[in-house]
């Protein structure tokens, strides 16, 4: 693969990254309700379970996965209720400063909580590995051996991944602030609640238009 298609490549993937979904929305919301330090490390779960993926369809696991449309069903029905279970969790979370603290101390203690969250709802999007498997073998040339060139292009998504992900965290960290007080926090966290029910419900339709 020359340079200009790994330009393409990087290209593709940041225009996916940048675009608003599940993922996105997790990353802003850990960001501005448990900091950056948290928040990153549930980018790296939305970054671990996208190499997957992308492990997965470099296999041919992923073409053989899209084909069993049962098995595409069985993803879409445990993803959506994944998204509407976040929704309702962060719809009916606590808003009073001392349950924040709380809140915010519980992830401390449990820290891979954050990251397990942030690997389901990644990992358990049909879209992201139906854009995967699509997108993979078009910059995979049989010419040349297959480890190399999906190791590489591993480390460019995962580092774009992770600056534009941990970037919607951090801004959103450096914003928490205009949500400071318990009413606008409330509202904040009931308007993220209603977005993740959306994005469940919107893949549980998907399951039905199929």
């Amino acid at each position: 693969m020359n340079i200009e298609q790994y330009v393409t490549y990087a290209v593709v993937i940041t225009v996916l990254f940048l675009s608003p979904g599940p993922s996105v929305l997790l990353a802003v919301n850990n960001g501005m309700n448990h900091g950056r330090k948290a928040a990153g490390l549930g980018v790296l779960g939305n970054v671990a379970a996208f190499q997957l993926l992308l492990i997965i369809s470099a296999t041919g696991l992923g073409t053989v996965m899209l084909a069993w449309s049962e098995l595409l069903v069985l993803i879409k029905v445990i993803g959506a209720s994944y998204l509407c279970y976040l929704g309702i969790k962060l719809f009916r979370t606590p808003v009073s400063q001392s349950n924040t603290d709380s809140m915010q101390s519980s992830f401390h203690h449990q820290p891979w909580l954050i990251f397990k969250q942030a690997f389901w709802v990644t990992l358990l999007n049909p879209k992201a590995l139906i854009f995967v498997s699509a997108l993979l073998p078009q910059f995979i040339s049989p010419t040349f051996a297959l480890v190399p060139q999906v190791v590489t292009l591993c480390i460019v998504s995962s580092l774009i991944h992770f600056t534009i992900y941990f970037g919607y965290a951090a801004l959103a960290s450096q914003l928490k602030q205009l949500v400071e007080n318990e009413e606008k926090r409330r509202r904040f966290n009931k308007m993220s609640g209603f977005t993740f029910l959306l994005f469940g419900m919107a893949m549980l339709g998907s399951v039905y238009i199929t």
